[in-house]
């Protein structure tokens, strides 16, 4: 009693400190929140920063006027030691060195203009996974794990002058060195030009040094820094030179360019970042005046990136940092390369319908971010977004480059062209956007003419305003067969707005004036253009559609943009247009351009009602001389596409396939019941089950389990889009897996039943001896077997797509995807132990109960059946199969007939075995040979259960 009083009083004075030590902890964070989160008093702040802001005293006033937002982000480079530790040897040296320094408290001190700071100073690094694809050219794969990203965390406080624009803070973080050991990182942090107000020439810039002497393991290199400030931004430099447009810019109509709704700023049509393709206008070989960087960097960039940076508090104006780049693929992932890049501030020029754009150089980045400052702001961007598209001219965006330097001074280049290469300006409604047939007449005599089909003709097409319209493909050269994908995607149906796409609002003028143009409805004749992009394929044609300067990295972005126009019948399903592709000249640069448009595009849609995967055919072939250099070899479509009805069939077969899988489980566990109940009645004949069926059985319910074990817990993010129909759907997936455990159990149970009585019986000697021959025997069948599926389904794949030389793709396809079917295979054969284990001991006893053998049969059996059922009337769909799933099972036309004929063969060999003799079938002179002779056995109630004669 007193042990239990004296605990009680312990427990109470426990809690009486945690709860005094938790108050004083709020007070202290509400009167005093610098004692609490103290990491100045941890180091000696005014041995290193007194120089730059003298320490103050801080008052209990907290204050809310900052240079830096909450949250202001920026850019890094050093700190290799600490940060640059790649995950694997697979992983290049990072792409993306980022920072983002969050505010949490600012207060006053006794001090005029001086205030206590206290924040987060964040070094983020992503890693990009190489891999070669074939000689000489590799992809790249930026890591979107947290655990592939280098990341340090900094808590800092210290003083910023608000005169001086100075900030210095001292603090500590802890990291991991290449080796694997924990460092406690001590450093000071010092940043400059922090003033109240910025423009565009200021760039806040810092460092960060360890406090470590240089032989301290926790020394790390200096590490600097580069911010945009974002906070009282004055836009000086567009409200000085814009008042009166774009100076020196082309002349453009201003009806030919689209203007702003009162609900749509600038800022709204353009996102976060916006990549474009430059187009040179001058011969670029290798003058100087092309290069808005000169010849210095070593390429001629590709693309330009305009990343936003800010926008105006009242939507007009806005920052941005401007790169230019070799590659499109890197200009998403990558920090930017500041010595290729401009800082520019713009504004939106309603009189021409235009953004305009005055940008500066950025100096001295490639040594140290410390010293970068901005000067030469002689460049000058202009943005449109033109209200007619053609085939010839199909980006909604467009815009120039231009210098307003002499020609004969420093820095002077040509001007440069730009465009958007995606489909739509990121789905923002453009009023007015029309598109303009120029090529009907080459279509009418390219285009073979068709019968149509009447209205009451039972096939029906997909409807040329439908989303069925745009589809994905494979791209098939001649005997090589499938060489890439692309994608072709509707631009413009007749003079209406396109549904999937906003953008192509309907307009009164937009429906073509040339008669020959006009749609004929009544023929069901629908006019539309389209954006085809396929694969670069440079080594598969004859020059003709080549890429240029096509770098390592950009091999799987490259595409070729085939725009293409023409008639589409409804009645038919066929399409049939003339295509326009832009070619590069032979050199090496982006110098020149000219079109081809002597390309004919025929593509053949397969009716609604029809049940194939691959339900478009067709091809791309040119119709120049073969002995032209723009000539290439036709080219095979085979496409793909899935209407909303499919959608909504797809969603009732997977609700339909939930149940049937739940019932499916419910009768195994039932069925092994069955044989439990069996063997606990008839003691004499659990040593007769195969222990070898019966561990089959169970791992048949144990790596489902063991595979989806997260489903049971998180959202499974790998299906399809199609499944995603809510809490009942995941109900359901729970269910099963709920369902799947428990008949796991049960066969657990049973093979515990079983090995307890052949551990117990006289016989096990004998019993033993047939179970090791038939595991002999089982065995070698079953690694035959698996080497016969990895060798067929390796080369199945080897040949598909380039994919399959990845070895992330031969482990996850060839192996794992040929051992799961395989085990799905054994399971269907899961008597096939029992057999053998019935010849070798040659028996007669009832060991398996009938309803045990036949059910589970056709529990495996029922599946194949069905798949033979749904491959003739419902759309292949592989990702959305939940019952008989083709990823855990062989399931086609052949393997289903061959596995449902074994399987009832085996049921008929036990039915037979279990009342004629394990050797029934075989020759006299093996029946007669028997293991051993069989003990008597003592009591009448343990005698094996056996067919009455």
């Amino acid at each position: 009693m007193s042990m239990v009083m004296d605990c009680s009083i312990f427990c109470r004075t426990k809690l009486c400190f945690i709860n005094a030590f938790f108050f004083l902890f709020i007070i202290s964070y509400f009167t005093c929140p610098h004692v609490v989160f103290g990491t100045a008093n941890e180091f000696d702040y005014g041995l290193h920063c007194n120089s730059i802001v003298q320490e103050s005293k801080p008052a209990d006033e907290e204050f809310n006027i900052m240079p830096f937002p909450g949250r202001q982000n920026g850019y890094f480079s050093g700190g290799d030691k600490v940060l640059n530790n790649p995950p694997s040897r697979s992983y290049s040296a990072p792409k993306s060195k980022t920072l983002l320094f969050e505010t949490h408290h600012v207060f006053t001190t006794d001090a005029d203009d001086v205030f206590m700071v206290e924040g987060n100073l964040i070094f983020q690094t992503s890693f990009y996974y190489e891999h070669s694809i074939s000689s000489g050219s590799s992809y790249v794969i930026s890591s979107s794990d947290s655990s592939e990203r280098g990341t340090l965390d900094f808590d800092f406080q210290g003083f910023w002058s608000r005169t001086t624009g100075e900030l210095c803070m001292v603090g500590s973080s802890y990291a991991y060195s290449k080796e694997g050991k924990l460092l406690h990182l001590a450093a000071v942090l010092k940043i400059n030009n922090l003033h109240s107000s910025s423009n565009i020439s200021t760039l806040v810039t810092g460092t960060v040094d360890s406090l470590s002497s240089a032989n301290d393991p926790n020394h790390f290199e200096q590490i600097s820094l580069l911010m945009f400030p974002q906070v009282n931004y004055a836009y000086t430099m567009i409200s000085n030179q814009f008042s009166e447009g774009c100076p020196r810019g082309t002349d453009v109509e201003p009806m030919s360019s689209l203007r702003l709704s009162q609900t749509r700023t600038i800022c709204d049509m353009l996102g976060r970042s916006n990549a474009f393709e430059l187009e040179y206008t001058g011969s670029c070989n290798s003058s100087k005046s092309c290069n808005p960087f000169g010849d210095d960097i070593g390429y001629l960039p590709s693309v330009i990136l305009l990343s936003m940076i800010q926008c105006s508090n009242d939507r007009l104006s806005l920052r941005f940092l401007i790169e230019f780049r070799n590659d499109s693929y890197q200009g998403y992932y990558s920090s930017p390369n500041l010595i290729t890049s401009l800082i520019g501030e713009g504004s939106w020029d309603a009189k021409s319908n235009r953004l305009c754009i005055i940008a500066c150089r950025i100096y001295d980045a490639s040594s140290s971010l410390e010293k970068s400052h901005v000067g030469d702001c002689t460049t000058r961007l202009s943005l449109r977004f033109p209200a007619i598209l053609s085939i010839r001219s199909t980006s909604t965006i467009v815009g120039e480059i231009w210098s307003v330097k002499l020609r004969n001074e420093s820095g002077f280049f040509d001007r440069i062209e730009f465009r958007n290469t995606a489909l739509y300006g990121r789905g923002i409604q453009l009023q007015g956007l029309k598109y303009v047939y120029t090529k009907m007449d080459e279509v009418k005599k390219s285009c073979p003419k068709k019968n149509s089909r009447t209205k009451s003709s039972r096939e029906h097409y997909p409807d040329g305003y439908s989303g069925d319209m745009s589809f994905s493909m494979s791209i098939i050269n001649g005997s090589k067969g499938s060489i890439g994908w692309g994608s072709s995607d509707i631009l413009a149906v007749d003079d209406q707005q396109y549904q999937r796409f906003p953008s192509l609002l309907p307009s009164s003028s937009s429906k073509p004036k040339n008669p020959g143009v006009e749609s004929d409805s009544s023929s069901g004749l629908l006019n539309v253009s389209y954006k085809i992009s396929i694969p670069p394929l440079s080594l598969e044609l004859n020059g003709g559609l080549n890429p240029v300067n096509q770098s390592s990295y950009d091999y799987l972005q490259t595409k070729i943009q085939i725009s293409a126009e023409g008639v589409y019948d409804t009645t038919t399903g066929s399409l049939c247009m003339v295509g326009c592709r832009r070619s590069m000249s032979d050199s090496k640069s982006f110098s020149s351009h000219s079109i081809d448009c002597d390309i004919l595009v025929q593509v053949n849609f397969l009716p609604l009602n029809s049940r194939k995967t691959n339900n478009i055919k067709g091809s791309i072939e040119s119709t120049r001389e073969k002995t032209d250099s723009l000539y290439f070899k036709p080219l095979q479509i085979l496409g793909s596409t899935y209407s909303r009805s499919w959608a909504a069939e797809s969603i009732w077969r997977m609700d339909v396939e939930m149940i049937v899988s739940v019932i499916s489980n419910t009768l195994a566990i039932i069925f092994v019941a069955f044989q439990i109940f069996h063997v606990r009645k008839h003691r004499g004949i659990g040593p007769m089950v195969s222990l070898l069926m019966l561990v089959i059985l169970a791992l048949g319910h144990l790596i489902p389990l063991v595979l989806n074990l997260e489903a049971m817990f998180i959202q499974d993010r790998e299906r399809s889009v199609l499944i995603r129909g809510g809490m009942w759907l995941e109900m359901n997936e729970v269910i099963i897996r709920v369902v799947t455990m428990v008949a796991f159990l049960l066969q657990v149970r049973l093979l515990m039943l079983s090995w307890t009585a052949r551990c117990s019986t006289d016989k096990k000697k004998t019993l033993w001896i047939a179970e090791k021959r038939g595991l002999y025997v089982c065995v070698p069948v079953y690694v035959i077997g698996a080497i016969i599926a990895f060798s067929v389904k390796s080369r199945q794949n080897v040949h598909r797509t380039v994919r399959a030389r990845q070895s992330w793709y031969y482990i996850d396809e060839v192996i794992l995807g040929s051992s799961r079917a395989y085990a799905g295979l054994i399971l269907d054969a899961f008597l096939f132990p029992q057999i053998i284990f019935n010849i070798f001991h040659n028996s007669r006893e009832l060991a398996l109960c009938r309803l045990f053998y036949i059910g589970i049969t056709l529990v495996r059996l029922v599946p194949h059946g069905y798949d033979l059922y749904r491959a003739n009337n419902y759309v292949d769909i592989d990702d959305t199969y939940i019952y008989a799933d083709h990823s855990a099972d062989y399931y086609s036309t052949a393997w289903d007939f061959i596995i449902i004929v074994l399987g009832i063969f085996f049921a008929m060999i036990i039915h037979y075995q279990q009342r004629l003799g394990g050797r029934y079938f075989l020759s006299k002179r093996f029946q007669e040979s028997v293991i051993d002779e069989e003990p008597l056995v003592d009591s009448e109630e343990q005698l094996p259960l056996k067919y009455s004669t």
